[in-house]
């Protein structure tokens, strides 16, 4: 770890927003007033070449959560309701990690990781996906989007704990009423938290901003309008950074506050190419603050970063050991939180959604090749597998070209050939394990 970090164990919050681009707060130029959110990043490092795990939500979840590729999981593509598969078992998850060493667990919002469906025939249940059974003490939230739900009522559980509290808040009012009722969780759990003394990870993976947009009336919000939603999650995250305060908690606390991917049919992606769904930049790159007064400096970063590296970060500042019986895609970024130097010449691997191919056809099998990789300034977008027709590579000067407009590969073969390289070694070796990897997140009846 960090020398500026060590000696004290902090307590996390990791608030993840939902759908949320990479241009829609206030800190990175959006006209959207997010003033609580900001606060983040001006008392904090402000990171700026940060990279969701995949361009869609499951794939997302489970690379943050697990420290590596959603491919490696098995869950590459978007779970549905009533599905019967989820978060496999073999999986150490972040909560369990920082469970080991001794803090108190607990998940307030949107889950997204398998159904654990409780709430129709008891034969049906999947008990083996509810947060409980990855490390979680505490869960008040949906287990899949505010945009789904099962049966032919669409009905959206809420869940605490590990029984359905409520069987269907698929309603204007209900919808409206979710995130307030995961930041009344999250304090309650922080607040237990300090009165037994013991330090906490606080995971608040909101259902918002995904559409549909609703927003209580009461705060002078109307349905339907992006900027309102933005604008509630904004008061809903005040309201945690004032119960820290309440607490005397701010300087014993790491606050985390970044998107599961980019903005979708709303949002903003700052001008970068691509949305959701889409393994260019306005796809995968999300803003991400951290706060930790007196460990994180009031700075910007510039080095890439990703979800992969939160379980292995966060295992560092606890003082736990993270899995070391299978290969973790993250690292630890400490350094990088202290405002110290990472070493160059990393390399992060990015995936799509199902892609179509130049005639419109759709194949499954292909969100398990790798769409693109960066290496410092250099981002090889690799159509050649993910597109087989297309036959070529597209190589992209992010320094230069953040909105990946122009290939530079005839300038640069050599670099072009080498990240082609590594890819296909790592696609070689993820494919080589997809299978056993598959099996691992079916139901186990």
């Amino acid at each position: 770890m960090s020398g500026a970090l060590s000696g004290s164990r902090p307590n996390i919050v990791l608030i993840v927003l939902d759908d949320l681009g990479y241009g829609d707060l206030g800190w990175y130029g959006s006209p959207i007033a997010t003033p609580r959110i900001d606060e983040i990043g001006r008392r904090g490092t402000t990171f700026r070449q940060a990279y969701a795990g995949a361009p869609i939500c499951t794939p997302s979840r489970a690379a943050l959560m697990t420290g590596r590729y959603a491919q490696r999981v098995g869950l590459p593509v978007v779970l549905w309701p009533e599905e019967e598969r989820g978060l496999p078992e073999f999986e150490r998850t972040v909560a369990e990690v920082l469970r080991s060493a001794g803090y108190r667990t607990g998940v307030f919002g949107k889950w997204h990781l398998g159904d654990p469906r409780l709430s129709g025939n008891p034969w049906d249940a999947q008990p083996e996906f509810l947060p409980s059974a990855h490390g979680f003490d505490h869960y008040c939230g949906i287990p899949y989007s505010n945009d789904q739900g099962w049966g032919d009522q669409r009905r959206l559980p809420l869940y605490r704990g590990d029984a359905v509290a409520v069987d269907d808040v698929n309603t204007e009012r209900g919808q409206e009423l979710l995130a307030g009722q995961y930041t009344d969780a999250a304090i309650a759990f922080i607040r237990r938290s300090a009165a037994e003394r013991r330090p906490f990870f606080a995971y608040v993976p909101h259902s918002a901003v995904h559409q549909p947009f609703h927003v209580p009336e009461e705060t002078g919000g109307v349905d339907g309008r992006y900027p309102d939603i933005v604008r509630e999650v904004d008061r809903q995250v005040g309201r945690l950074l004032d119960e820290l305060r309440a607490l005397e908690l701010v300087d014993s606390t790491l606050v985390i506050l970044t998107s599961d991917n980019g903005p979708w049919y709303s949002g903003s992606t700052g001008g970068l190419r691509g949305r959701k769904t889409d393994p260019f930049e306005g796809g995968i790159r999300v803003p991400l603050l951290a706060r930790w007064p007196g460990r994180v400096p009031v700075a910007e970063n510039q080095y890439p970063i990703s979800f992969v590296d939160v379980l292995p970060t966060l295992a560092d500042l606890a003082g736990a050991a993270p899995p070391a019986d299978r290969p973790l895609d993250g690292i630890s970024i400490a350094p990088a939180l202290a405002g110290e130097p990472m070493p160059p010449g990393r390399t992060l691997y990015f995936y799509g959604d199902l892609e179509e191919g130049p005639n419109g056809e759709v194949r499954q099998d292909w969100v398990w090749n790798v769409a693109a990789l960066r290496q410092d300034r250099w981002k090889l977008l690799w159509p050649a597998t993910v597109w087989p027709e297309l036959g070529r590579e597209m190589l992209i000067d992010l320094d230069r070209d953040p909105g990946e407009t122009t290939d530079v590969a005839a300038a640069h073969p050599l670099i072009r050939d080498s990240l082609a390289e590594r890819a296909r070694i790592f696609n070689d070796d993820v494919r080589g394990n997809r299978a056993a990897a598959v099996e691992r997140t079916r139901r186990k009846r």
